[in-house]
């Protein structure tokens, strides 16, 4: 179950420490952060949830090329069955560093918030732009896959077409598109610059647009649904008869799964409130993980997802980030947690207190 559908997809952050200083970080990723998953302990971890079906991992960060483990995780996951991908801001994709991850890695995605001015003002750094636009030579010779991430802003709708074209004339299989969330580093710093829900159907419109005008020379992405899909597919929102699927592996219930760079474990998204955790790997197993995800957490998680269409049912149609409505939901949602929510109860929200 989940947004990723078939693709079961396992979020690696195993470090904080980035080259750069974003202003829109959900991380609070920087230079200076020093916190790391051990290699040993995110080995076990691989082994643990490709057996419980995941397909994919998704390395992010911090900087996921100043990870120094990291052609060794690659290599791990792609023997235990697993396809890899890497979300980087491109500067340090020197050939040294790609001749190290090039052969188990699977999708290479690049940040890419507008034109050059746009990209370095988000980044804080006045060179991000060139920098990365100077590797990508060197990954086309190389024929790696890649594709570009957009962070949406309430105002860079307007770049979004030359985003499209510049990611299309650059060669990348792929544009996804992610508006931007409030919360993290972003916070403080981007008040106001979160797109409303004018600019998400704008968006929406703008992206089948650009479909049709690219046609089959890239495909494109975004993190926006429309009211409907909630009833028409409700098992990626967690919406359906979740206890049907509880002897199912772990992956068939909860994609994203998420692992955070203390070890945390959360479904969905970074940063989803603690109280949703399955577990940490520096100290639990995966099946142990999985038996909590069970017994308490995926209760949890429908009843908060159906509270969360309870009051949104006034409404009107439209499109949305589900991912940061879920999200916000569950932080409005914050309290002590019920052991076991039972599944009489799951629709009286005043029976399982979060």
């Amino acid at each position: 179950m989940g947004p990723t559908g078939n693709t079961k997809v396992v979020q690696i952050h195993p470090s904080r420490l980035c080259n750069l200083e974003c202003q829109h970080c959900y991380s609070s990723s920087s230079p200076q952060a020093t916190e790391m998953l051990p290699a040993n302990t995110l080995r076990t971890a691989i082994d643990g949830l490709a057996a419980q079906g995941y397909s994919w991992t998704s390395f992010s960060g911090g900087e996921p090329m100043l990870y120094q483990p990291l052609p060794e995780m690659l290599t791990h996951a792609r023997a235990a069955g697993m396809h890899n991908s890497i979300i980087t801001n491109g500067m340090l994709l020197t050939p040294q560093r790609l001749d190290a991850i090039q052969d188990a890695t699977d999708l290479l995605m690049i940040s890419l918030d507008g034109i050059r001015a746009s990209h370095n003002k988000m980044r804080n750094h006045a060179k991000a732009f060139d920098s990365m636009v100077e590797k990508l030579p060197e990954i086309r010779s190389r024929q790696i896959r890649f594709g570009f991430i957009f962070t949406l802003t309430q105002h860079s709708l307007d770049e979004l077409s030359w985003v499209a074209e510049f990611a299309a004339d650059a060669g990348a299989q792929l544009l996804h598109i992610h508006p931007l969330e409030t919360f993290g580093i972003s916070n403080p710093k981007l008040i106001g610059d979160r797109p409303d829900d004018i600019e998400a159907a704008y968006t929406c419109a703008l992206t089948e647009y650009l479909r049709e005008a690219l046609g089959d020379r890239m495909a494109i992405q975004v993190d926006l649904v429309q009211s409907q899909a909630l009833v028409q597919n409700p098992d990626s929102f967690f919406l359906g008869d979740w206890a049907a699927d509880l002897g199912a592996p772990l992956a068939d219930q909860l994609s994203p799964l998420v692992i955070e760079p203390d070890g945390e474990v959360v479904p969905l998204e970074y940063g989803f409130p603690r109280e949703f955790s399955i577990g940490n790997i520096l100290h639990e197993s995966v099946p142990q993980m999985a038996t909590r995800w069970r017994d308490q957490v995926a209760p949890l998680l429908h009843w908060l997802s159906r509270d969360l269409e309870k009051s949104m049912a006034n409404e009107p149609e439209g499109v949305f980030n589900w991912y940061e409505r879920i999200l916000q939901h569950a932080e409005k949602k914050r309290g002590p947690v019920p052991q076991v929510v039972p599944l009489s109860s799951l629709d009286t929200p005043a029976s399982a207190p979060i």
